[in-house]
């Protein structure tokens, strides 16, 4: 966000300074907008950290050259004649981007090498979401005098503004008097497609009309476009050391307005000339190599559906119009946990021509693929194995067009469908595909039956045998039949985690609370962190799975749980699940086993996963004491992935034996200029990070009160990040006014 100043800031800034000109200075608020976008979407967080992986990949691994067009529609909401800014002017704004997204603005200089053509372009939309012919402006006249930034109300109508056009095919940009002295705001990816774009006020829009000196040059929207493709401002909104994500732009420790040009912070020239900092129009003029790369990763990850909008096509096509091809349909309805779901459309020489995700929660995304004649592959996968439906929630994916028709939504982390459309031969048997109604590659359904003759030595119970490779009319004997009971690992986290792997920041091996020893292991919140994984096992040879283990259930709230899952090749299955209320009491000790059989026999690459589903207010449920084993076929072994242990003897503790927390308080929250960290031990550490886990200082905390001021954080939510001894390791929210 950007803030007007106010005519009392200018006539102080006048009496104390007197050399001061009235212009205004730029000022932006819109990590406090994301701020209440988290706190009205928690999961928000979880999709920004997968965007912030892929970017990562994509900046390591993959480049594009390619130029990317985005359509765009302007939302004109206007109280008088004024407001309702001319075709003109919109179109002096589009003109702008496209110059300064391409490095062809005129006042482009040699000053900073690093300086980057984007490979990014803008178009007012030609085609509706209908199909329908459009200038790309929709005109609304409005009772609001003004709008202000909490609940979106320009992008409503049912609150004086104007519905969203499809996120996934058109960048949306309001423009209406904004309230509080704004200059504009955008919405990062990850958000709900009904608020995404930008907001931009109507005397900052543009070169003509009522565009206002000094930011007369249309950089106003050059900056929050910037946003809207996920970069961050220049200084990293912190100190030295804070990062925006982006290698080639000088470290800053804040913010610089007017022209100051020279500007010396952190040991480096600041990159006021960067559309990123809050310098006037007339002296900014770069994006960098850098942060184009960030922003073509955006538009290769979250936002790559805008690549493939007819949003700037010819009218008549339906849904974006102008398709000269075959125009299949595709509708997603996301699961409790959107920010695990991610797609691909791949043509039949393997090139990925669209693609999506993560997502938000429970929502419906739609997008049409106009596509030449010719055999794709459309892929869904779930980063947790347990696919959009039904566990958790009712997700659901589907294609459809002429000769299309593939749904689904029930599977484990991945799945495949291929489709043929027009001239493209079909699937048949002998295109080395898995397709149709295959069972397996060119064989089984409508093709020739898929022959595998059974052998004693192939891993696998079949024909007549009575055990996996033993028994019937073909095999030895089974030793006698039936089976045997084994343990093959066993962990009590004392030394490290053995045969298990932590999901993250909020599974965690700790002193804490602990079941047995001085160490066990807590699944803490809901969070994609929230898990702990076991290692890969060949496990063809068991009968029955078990899985024993101990809980100690803190805080939990009535209803909130935590699961036990199985990968058996398709993806994790939940087995089993323990309610708070139902099936377990806070601050009790409980022994489970679970026995566990499997349709067809266990497989090769066999994991097992405990995930913790609660409010995120600090909830927690300690693991201690895994034994995996089961019943294992007479004259087979187990072939395992890690440690293989003797089983450990348990002896439960009473409650009186755990060990004492550390005892600690964050105060004040909120905090105006300082916090202060009260601790009774030493040996622990404090780190401030921003909501994306951007380390913004570090301290060394000595027993007692430590006081940590926050004058170069920016308003905001942040995290304080205690660690210290034997794993230990608290976050706690502070909020900075």
């Amino acid at each position: 966000m950007y803030f007007k100043n106010t005519r009392f800031f200018l006539l102080f800034s006048l009496v104390l300074l007197g050399s001061l000109s009235l212009a205004a200075q730029r000022d932006c608020g819109t990590m406090e907008a994301l701020e209440e976008q988290i706190l009205q979407d928690p999961a928000t967080l979880d999709r920004m950290e997968a965007l912030e992986q892929f970017t990562r990949n994509f900046r390591a691994e993959q480049g594009d050259k390619a130029l990317t067009t985005i359509p765009v529609v302007v939302h004109v909401v206007y109280n008088n004649a004024t407001e309702n800014i001319s075709l003109a002017q919109i179109q002096s704004q589009i003109d702008v981007l496209n110059a300064d997204f391409r490095r062809l603005n005129s006042d482009a200089d040699n000053v900073w090498p690093q300086a980057a053509d984007s490979e990014i372009e803008f178009c007012l939309a030609t085609v509706d979401p209908n199909g329908n012919a459009t200038d790309g402006v929709i005109r609304r006249s409005t009772s609001s005098t003004s709008f202000g930034t909490s609940g979106n109300p320009v992008k409503f109508n049912s609150s004086g503004g104007s519905d969203a056009w499809p996120a996934a095919d058109y960048m949306n940009m309001w423009v209406c008097d904004l309230a509080g002295g704004l200059l504009g705001y955008a919405q990062f990816p990850g958000g709900a497609a009904a608020t995404d774009g930008v907001v931009v006020d109507y005397a900052y829009f543009g070169t003509i009309g009522t565009a206002t000196a000094p930011f007369d040059l249309g950089r106003t929207a050059t900056h929050e476009v910037g946003h809207y493709l996920n970069l961050r401002h220049i200084w990293g909104d912190g100190g030295c050391g804070a990062s925006d994500f982006v290698s080639d732009t000088p470290d800053s420790d804040a913010s610089n307005g007017g022209c100051q040009i020279g500007t010396v912070s952190c040991g480096t020239t600041d990159m006021v000339q960067n559309y990123m900092d809050y310098s006037d129009d007339a002296c900014m003029n770069l994006f960098t190599e850098g942060q184009k790369t960030r922003m073509k990763a955006a538009l290769a990850g979250s936002r790559a559906s805008l690549a493939n909008s007819n949003g700037c096509g010819t009218p008549g096509g339906g849904g974006g119009g102008g398709c000269t091809d075959t125009e299949v349909a595709f509708t997603l309805v996301t699961d409790n946990y959107g920010s695990e779901t991610t797609w691909t459309l791949k043509n039949a020489s393997g090139a990925t021509i669209a693609s999506g995700g993560p997502y938000g929660n429970n929502v419906t995304i739609t997008q049409n693929f106009c596509l030449p004649d010719g055999c794709y592959d459309f892929t869904i996968n779930d980063s947790y194995g347990d696919g959009i439906c039904c566990a958790y929630g009712n997700g659901s994916y589907s294609l459809s067009g002429p000769g299309v028709n593939e749904s689904g939504g029930s599977f484990g982390s991945t799945e495949t469908k291929n489709f043929c459309i027009g001239g493209g031969a079909g699937p048949s048997c002998d295109d080395g595909v898995q397709n149709g109604d295959e069972t397996g590659v060119d064989c089984g359904g409508s093709c020739t039956p898929c022959v595998t003759p059974p052998t004693c030595d192939d891993g696998v119970q079949n024909g007549d045998e009575t055990g996996v490779d033993c028994g019937g009319s073909n095999c030895a004997p089974c030793g006698g039949g039936g089976c045997t009971d084994i343990t093959f690992a066993s962990d009590d986290f004392e030394s490290g985690y053995g045969n298990w792997n932590d999901g993250g920041s909020d599974c965690v091996r700790s002193t804490t609370r602990p079941i047995q020893g001085i160490r066990s292991v807590y699944l803490r919140d809901n969070t994609s962190s929230s898990v702990l994984t076991s290692d890969a096992y060949n496990l063809s040879s068991l009968e029955e799975l078990t899985v024993d283990f101990s809980y100690y259930p803190y805080s939990m709230e009535n209803g909130e749980d935590f699961w036990l899952q199985v990968d058996n090749g398709s993806g994790f299955q939940t087995v089993k699940t323990w309610a708070s209320g139902t099936d377990f009491s806070n601050n009790t000790l409980y022994n489970e086993s679970v026995t566990i059989t499997a349709t067809g026999g266990f497989g090769t690459n066999v994991r097992v996963r405990f995930r913790c589903d609660a409010s995120a207010n600090s909830d927690y449920v300690h693991l201690d004491n895994i034994v995996l084993g089961g019943c294992q076929s007479n004259g087979t072994r187990v072939i395992i992935g890690g440690d293989n242990r003797e089983t450990s003897t348990f002896e439960p503790v009473e409650e009186d034996d755990f060990a004492t927390d550390v005892a600690y308080e964050v105060f004040p929250n909120p905090a105006y200029g300082a916090f202060n960290i009260r601790i009774d031990e030493e040996g622990y550490t404090a780190r401030v990070t921003n909501i994306t886990g951007q380390v913004l200082l570090t301290r060394q905390l000595q027993v007692g009160v430590n006081s940590i001021t926050t004058e170069k954080l920016a308003a905001g939510m942040y995290l304080v990040v205690l660690e210290g001894k034997d794993g230990f390791r608290e976050v706690e929210k502070l909020i900075i006014r």
